[in-house]
């Protein structure tokens, strides 16, 4: 303990920090958290510990450690002590708490054989407490949850009750004792040390705030009862100090009886749809109130009252116009002339206002009028429609006012109408109507307005040149500038354009990957000074063309199969043609590869049979040539004057055998990698063994002979079963002869395997011949064995 606790004598020792581990048991007390909750993590405000051997002394935030149960100290004094934590709880007043524990660690004790049995109990609030003052011990705390190490650097005790408790009580702290059971308190044996640095942890939920904003059908409350039509929709917004999405209660009743209220739930956040519990022409009011996934609810909102209205004004109401007059041909106004419209109610007080075309329109009065202006944008027979709107929102059925627009935008007359890209045209704007013309704003297809002003005669000419050669079709866009200052609707004439994509043709026969390739580009635009092209995603490069509007060009593809040359010719305006291409076939660069014992895809040879394989490049300048056998090594061989190479290769295997050959030229470039497959003959020594009849019996001898098929005969091999491989020199003639014993224990009814083989002078394998023999017991006679010659 620390050097605080000056009036107590001094210790006999140390307590003893046993090593013995007790088998563990450890329970954690956390656990995954809601949505709509908080935590925090509180270390102890004070501590204090009280002595018997001071009963009437408080040592409070001492240095050191807090002692519980007896200990004994110099001198052989015993001491008893208990030790007191408090915490402050006050975030937690007006919340609603989930969970609490209270955690420590031991820093010594006496003996790790006894069992640990600390006790963790709420106390009256004590902020001095003695020996002989000791605060009542009001709620024991569960725990702690098992640890069997020893000592613990954790311990836990789950204090939401207590913790409860305190709040009910109104306190803003909670103090809790550090003891050991009655049994226990005076036993030297039990005591031990405790951090006073302990902490609190807890959980709790906060409500959610009052909520404001309240709406119905989107429309915000005000003072008088807003009026509803059938669809009626509650909403409001809600926060929460725990939750962004916090749920609400919304609770509705006719206004005129508040013991009618009911209760729903809002559906995806603060709106609820109540449409099924509202009635025609009832005045309802409603609050909302914020509800968490605890069940935790905040405080009512303000209360907001409506009123249901279904019904919707019975007659469409009436249209006018002072200055397009319901008539027929030639028309009033003209397009892009704005005219007066008026829509009358006739005097039915539900209506408020007109929806139209162009939006909401106001009435003057209920049952009154309202006056819009409209341009209309376009000539002829043309309509306007309203319709009579209430309160509510609801309505009436739809009038619709016919009118005659007069004709008057502009004629337009561009020529010449089809030509080449970057050709030059001329375009006559001309007056649509009697109607003076000031100017005419135009422009073409993705090109910003231009304005030219109208001469004496209302005309306007000007030139217009199309420069994008992937437009066919150009759209000259006029509107005319009235004399009153409005713009009429456009006319669209319109202009085709020819991209002129040059003609490519190929000069070069049998073209070769590495090698020129010629083409002649021919340009059809006329004016044309230059060539611009790209073989296959190559950089571009431009090059002039000559007097004939022609120009030869020379690349060298780097990929064999299909080369495409992209081209396209340009005015010494910078106006370009569109693309025009030619294609080559470009065979490839890879070497050839030939042989005369093994022919490509014929079978040939045996294994261990050398072969001659010549290399040779279809395009000049090879130095070199690198191969690969089979899964060999890659290895290089270089090229004769003449260009080509030869390597003499042994197959190790038969039947499918391949060559991977690349060239390398002087300039240091590698080909593309050719490949070259043979088939090598199935070649094993002949095997005829002196087994005869269908069946061997256990123990019987076999006699058998190899005969050469491989050329520089070394040695033969040959194993039975998974015995070990033999090897047998071949006799003057080539042939070897072995024996062997069917083993006695063979069974009857199983097989014996035999499998022979050769090797070269070379040390090359041949392919394997093979046999079995069926073991047979006759128990009346003699079996007799099998022959088998591969």
């Amino acid at each position: 303990m620390g050097s605080g606790r000056s009036i107590l004598p001094a210790r006999a020792g140390v307590l003893t920090l046993v090593t013995a581990v007790v088998a563990a048991g450890t329970a954690v007390l956390t656990a995954a958290p809601a949505a709509a909750e908080s935590s925090t993590e509180i270390a102890a405000s004070s501590w204090a510990y009280i002595d018997s051997a001071a009963p009437k002394a408080s040592f409070v935030d001492q240095a050191g450690t807090a002692p519980v149960g007896a200990h004994t100290y110099a001198g052989g004094t015993n001491h008893v002590s208990k030790s007191y934590l408090t915490f402050d709880i006050s975030a937690l007043r007006g919340n609603h708490l989930l969970s609490a524990a209270v955690s420590t660690g031991e820093t010594a004790v006496t003996d790790c054989a006894n069992a640990r049995s600390t006790e963790l109990w709420l106390t009256a609030p004590a902020k001095k407490p003695t020996w002989n003052t000791q605060p009542a011990e009001l709620l024991k705390v569960n725990g702690p949850f098992l640890d069997w190490s020893c000592p613990s650097d954790k311990l836990t005790w789950t204090a939401t009750a207590a913790i409860q408790n305190a709040l009910d009580a109104g306190r803003t702290t909670a103090t809790f004792v550090l003891r050991l059971p009655e049994s226990q308190l005076n036993d030297p044996k039990f005591g031990r040390e405790y951090d006073p640095k302990a902490t609190l942890f807890f959980r709790y939920d906060r409500p959610p705030a009052k909520p404001t904003g309240l709406s119905v059908t989107y429309r915000a409350c005000t003072a008088k009862p807003l009026v509803v039509s059938r669809q009626v929709v509650l909403a409001a917004s809600l926060t929460d100090p725990d939750d962004s999405y916090p749920g609400a209660e919304f609770a509705l009743w006719p206004a005129d009886h508040p013991d009618q209220r009911t209760t729903v739930a809002g559906s995806g956040g603060a709106s609820a749809e109540v449409t099924s519990l509202v009635s025609e022409g009832v005045t309802y009011a409603w609050q909302v109130r914020g509800k968490d996934d605890n069940g935790l609810t905040g405080p009512w909102s303000a209360t907001c009252k409506f009123t249901t209205d279904f019904t919707p004004p019975a007659a469409a109401p009436v249209i006018t116009s002072p200055d397009y007059a319901a008539e027929a041909p030639p028309g009033s106004g003209g397009t892009g002339v704005p005219g007066t419209f008026v829509f009358d109610a006739k005097g039915d007080t539900d209506v408020v206002g007109f929806k139209w075309d162009g939006g909401y329109a106001a009435a003057d009065h209920r049952g009154g009028k309202a006056t819009v202006r409209y341009a209309p944008q376009a000539s002829g027979p043309v309509s306007i429609s309203a319709a009579s709107v209430d309160a509510a929102g609801n309505q009436s059925p739809t009038a619709y006012y016919r009118y005659w627009v007069a004709d008057n935008q502009p004629v337009v007359n561009c020529t010449p109408f089809d030509a080449y890209v970057g050709t030059e045209r001329t375009c006559v704007f001309e007056p649509g109507s009697t109607t003076p013309v000031t100017a005419y704003v135009y422009h073409l297809t993705n090109q910003d307005d231009e304005t030219v002003p109208a001469g004496p005669d209302g005309k306007a000419t000007v030139t217009v040149t199309p420069t994008d050669p992937d437009m066919y079709t150009i759209q000259v866009s006029v509107r005319s500038r009235l004399a009153t200052g409005y713009l009429t609707a456009a006319t669209d004439g319109q202009l085709l354009t020819e991209a002129g994509e040059p003609e490519v043709e190929t000069l070069t026969t049998n073209p070769v990957q590495g090698l020129p390739v010629q083409f002649r580009v021919h340009a059809t635009l006329p004016g044309s000074v230059s060539a611009t092209y790209h073989l296959e995603s190559g950089a571009p490069i431009t090059v002039p063309l000559d007097a004939d509007g022609t120009a030869t060009i020379t690349v060298t593809p780097v990929t064999s199969s299909w080369n495409t040359l992209y081209v396209y010719t340009s005015l010494g305006t910078g106006v370009r043609s569109g693309w025009g291409q030619g294609s080559v076939m470009v065979a490839s660069n890879a070497p050839d590869v030939t042989s005369a014992e093994y022919p490509a895809g014929q079978t040939s040879g045996a294994v261990g049979v050398p072969g001659t394989f010549v290399f040779s490049s279809p395009v000049p300048g090879a130095v070199g040539y690198t191969y690969q056998f089979g899964g060999g090594p890659q290895n290089t061989v270089a090229a004769g004057p003449d260009g080509t190479a030869s390597v003499v290769l042994t197959p190790t295997q038969s039947y499918i055998n391949s060559i991977w050959v690349t060239t390398t030229f002087a300039d240091g470039t590698v080909s593309e990698r050719g490949g070259y497959t043979f088939y090598v003959a199935y070649s094993s020594p002949h095997l005829s063994c002196d087994a005869t009849g269908w069946a061997v019996a256990p123990g019987q001898h076999i006699q058998c002979t190899l005969t050469p098929v491989q050329a520089n005969l070394a040695a033969y091999g040959y194993q039975v079963d998974s015995g070990p491989e033999i090897t047998l020199a071949p006799g003057a003639d080539g042939t070897a002869t072995f024996g062997f014993d069917v083993p006695a224990d063979q069974r009857s009814g199983s097989y014996v395997q035999l499998r022979a083989w050769s090797t070269n002078t070379a040390g090359t394998k041949s392919d394997e011949s093979g046999t079995s023999f069926f073991v047979y017991v006759n128990t009346g006679a003699s079996a007799r064995g099998t022959t088998t010659a591969v």
